[in-house]
């Protein structure tokens, strides 16, 4: 559930519609990279590429015909969790990165966007139920101004992103 979570976020920041997978396919291969393709609702295909020996993946969206939408690199920890992910467009240029950030429990707790110079761009902080389900989530900017939240889902006091490392 997880990885899925971040491939629609993945799908969402590059602008692929994530309401229908028509179909999905791993496939192993003898290097111990684990490669999973997904065929999108507009005909996008998303192929995800996990290297977990080496702590690294890559998610690659592609249009019919084969040209790149956009490209996500990570890193990823002993657990197999993103730990970050740098966002490249179809000109293979940086569009920003991402930082994880996780609970005791293992539990996706923030998502900071930085931009290719490394300037906090917003913060995502998600929201679970005492059962560990997630409720929703809000977004704040580089200052720490709540800009966006799932309805339901009280702001978590914060301090601004610009003061934070």
């Amino acid at each position: 559930m997880f990885a899925r979570t971040i491939a629609a976020a993945f799908l969402v920041a590059l602008g692929v519609s994530t309401t229908t997978l028509l179909a999905q396919l791993a496939t192993p291969t003898p290097d111990s990279v684990r490669v999973t393709v997904s065929m999108n609702a507009d005909g996008t295909r998303t192929t995800y590429e996990f290297d977990s020996p080496h702590h690294r993946a890559v998610a690659t969206t592609t249009t019919k015909e084969g040209k790149t939408v956009g490209k996500i690199r990570y890193v990823i920890d002993d657990a197999g969790r993103f730990v970050s992910g740098e966002v490249y467009g179809p000109d293979d240029q940086l569009r920003f990165k991402t930082l994880y950030k996780y609970d005791d429990t293992g539990k996706l707790t923030q998502e900071i966007q930085l931009g290719p110079d490394d300037a906090v761009r917003n913060k995502i902080v998600y929201a679970y139920d005492k059962t560990g389900r997630q409720t929703g989530y809000s977004v704040y900017d580089a200052a720490g101004k709540l800009i966006r939240q799932t309805p339901g889902v009280a702001p978590r006091p914060t301090t601004p992103p610009s003061k934070r490392k």
